[in-house]
């Protein structure tokens, strides 16, 4: 049973919230996340017996929201109806919120509202919306992020003549491997920004699980920052110099890489460049978030 849910417009139209029992709001009903199809591609050979499946397409996501306006003794039912119409549209998207997940729809249609007088009326009036989600699957609400560095003990402060334990003085050294867990059931595209404090020639990401690995074959200087996105529908390769307008890099994409995603499960990423040494001119978090098929 859903309790509470978060509506944001990706328009700029605001936020709603609909709960369960919000007798002064909106009282959120039922929640329907549809089912997920999927599409299997197969082929057979001559006298096969049953086929093989070679690929499978994941499709759309149907979504449906049941929820109630009422009165409540304030007389603003026809206000927050009047809200409603216009929050929703069938050309603008939307992010739904729940339990620390999230998923993007598009209605299908402007809200629906029954003709029957006993669920539309003066005082209470029962709300459907219809929505298609293109992409199916739930995300964690914020990023996950990994950062290639590492807190190392580089020295010790003696304290009273070494009488008592040491003071330990930590630091934090630049790593170039970095281990994250994927815990969603699916492989997920990642956003890295490479921060530069020195000369970097040809930098790449390489996940070491996979064996795949995306670069840039152009050199970098001190105070430029490098954003690459491998998301679906938003790959990209952005550099914003310490002075100046950003600037597309797509053209230097080393194209022997890939837009590596990050694997269900245990993932090992190390970076690379022309000359190893330069490595440590380079400061790179990658963020990502899991993705889910179904939520309860």
């Amino acid at each position: 049973m859903k309790r509470e849910i978060t509506i944001r417009s990706l328009a700029g139209r605001g936020e709603l919230t609909l709960r369960q029992g919000d007798a002064g709001g909106y009282w959120l009903g039922t929640v329907d996340w549809g089912q997920v199809p999927g599409q299997h591609q197969e082929y057979r050979h001559l006298n096969q017996v049953g086929s093989t499946i070679v690929d499978t397409i994941v499709g759309t996501r149907a979504l449906s929201i049941v929820g109630w306006v009422l009165d409540g003794g304030t007389g603003d039912l026809r206000e927050r109806c009047a809200f409603l119409n216009a929050f929703f549209s069938p050309v603008e998207d939307y992010i739904l919120e729940y339990e620390g997940k999230k998923i993007q729809f598009r209605p299908d249609s402007s809200i629906q509202y029954p003709p029957e007088y006993r669920q539309n009326n003066e005082k209470v009036r029962k709300f459907l919306l219809q929505a298609t989600c293109p992409f199916p699957l739930f995300s964690d609400r914020t990023d996950m992020a990994v950062a290639f560095d590492s807190t190392g003990k580089l020295f010790r402060f003696p304290t009273n003549f070494g009488q008592e334990a040491p003071l330990v003085m930590g630091s934090q050294n630049r790593a170039y491997t970095a281990e994250t867990n994927n815990t969603g059931g699916f492989q997920t595209g990642i956003t890295a920004r490479l921060r530069f404090s020195g000369t970097v020639e040809n930098p790449r990401i390489r996940n070491l699980t996979s064996g795949k690995y995306i670069g840039v074959n152009r050199a970098f200087h001190k105070g430029e920052l490098l954003e690459i996105s491998t998301l679906p529908g938003e790959k990209r390769m952005t550099l914003y110099p310490a002075q100046g307008e950003p600037e597309n890099l797509i053209r230097y994409r080393d194209f022997g890489g890939e837009w590596i995603q990050l694997l269900p499960g245990r993932n090992l990423l190390a970076l690379e460049c022309a000359n190893p040494d330069q490595r440590l001119s380079m400061a790179v978090t990658l963020f990502y978030t899991p993705l889910y098929l179904e939520v309860e």
